[in-house]
């Protein structure tokens, strides 16, 4: 696979176990992507994409839910939080996927996610893991979205979901020299953001009070993630990026239901089989521009 060509990996909660569904499918095709540029959930099914471990993402997200509800309400009134960030990353990642550090390390190329600084509302992208507590500490602060998570501190820095500052990597790959993309987002194709309702707001507001940078930026996502559709839309059309979605599908960020998301993983993985023979053609650059 060329050097300049870029995987990337939407974020959505748990509508990125259709990601999962897709990244099992290329692994059944052995396609190692020598850059993968993934946001928050999208980064939890990507780092079991790049550790090379198939279907344990699937089990790790649904299997798990059978044992321990580990988001909506109920984890609220527990623990004062809506999801469960240290029992996904200190349980479920050592004992249920039994994660592989040492082949995530082996990857023949870049794993890139993101988180932001609540303190400034800028981005940062990390690319190297040294260890695999670095590995889970950036990882959680990248899934942590605003109110249903709590604050991680990564490098004394107050961080949370780079998803809230860029959703959807394009303009970074673009940024690093990618020619071509594939993508994976976890939204039907007619969806556009809209500006935050007035009650996400206030909630957002109070909660986040001491962090006005933040805020700031938080009143711009909607357009940032509308303008990153626009591009990678475009770029299809000129047949340099191929696109999974999730078409006509409801699928849900807090569904907490197994069944139902064995649904969104089936439907992921049966529709990245269906079309791998257009993304064979695409990467090997015999694709017609629509």
């Amino acid at each position: 696979m060329e050097k300049n060509t870029g995987l990337v990996l939407e974020g959505g909660a748990m509508r990125s176990i259709f990601t999962a569904g897709v990244l099992d499918a290329l692994m059944e095709e052995k396609m190692q992507f020598p850059n993968v540029y993934a946001v928050s959930a999208g980064a939890f099914a990507g780092m079991h994409y790049i550790s090379n471990q198939y279907g344990i993402c699937r089990k790790a997200m649904i299997d798990s839910l059978y044992e321990y509800q580990y988001l909506g309400p109920k984890v609220f009134f527990k623990k004062g939080t809506f999801f469960d960030m240290d029992y996904l990353f200190d349980v479920i990642l050592p004992e249920v996927s039994k994660f592989d550090f040492d082949a995530f390390k082996k990857y023949p190329g870049r794993f890139i996610t993101s988180t932001v600084d609540c303190n400034t509302g800028e981005i940062h992208y990390f690319s190297e893991f040294e260890s695999m507590e670095r590995l889970s500490s950036v990882m959680k602060a990248a899934n942590s979205m605003p109110i249903i998570a709590r604050i991680t501190e990564i490098d004394g820095m107050p961080m949370l979901d780079g998803g809230m500052r860029d959703a959807i990597p394009i303009m970074k790959a673009l940024e690093d020299g990618m020619e071509k993309i594939v993508a994976v987002l976890t939204r039907d194709p007619s969806y556009r953001k809209s500006e935050k309702k007035a009650l996400d707001q206030r909630i957002t507001e109070v909660l986040y009070r001491k962090y006005p940078k933040f805020l700031e930026m938080l009143q711009t996502r909607w357009k940032r993630y509308n303008d990153s559709l626009e591009v990678i839309e475009n770029m299809e059309k000129e047949g340099k990026a191929f696109v999974f979605r999730t078409y006509g599908k409801n699928f849900k960020n807090g569904e907490s239901n197994p069944d139902r998301l064995n649904e969104y993983y089936r439907y992921g993985l049966e529709e990245a089989r269906s079309r791998m023979g257009e993304l064979k053609k695409f990467l090997d650059g015999d694709v017609d521009k629509q």
